[in-house]
């Protein structure tokens, strides 16, 4: 199966939230692991989804 150059609609923030929550009840590491396997075909949103979701669980302390 080939993938298109740009994520479904609505698939980054579903992949950011997924980590976000398993970063607050497992710990970075997981959330980390989630964003590197939903995110490895578009590695350009990747880095911006780990900014995001460190921002966000900052916000949340």
């Amino acid at each position: 199966m080939k993938l298109s150059k740009e994520p479904p609609t609505g698939y980054i923030d579903h992949i950011r939230k997924t980590a976000l929550s398993a970063s607050q009840e497992v710990g970075i590491e997981a959330g980390a692991k989630i964003l590197e396997e939903g995110l490895k075909q578009w590695p350009d949103e990747l880095e911006a989804a780990i900014k995001w979701v460190v921002k966000e669980r900052r916000n949340t302390k």
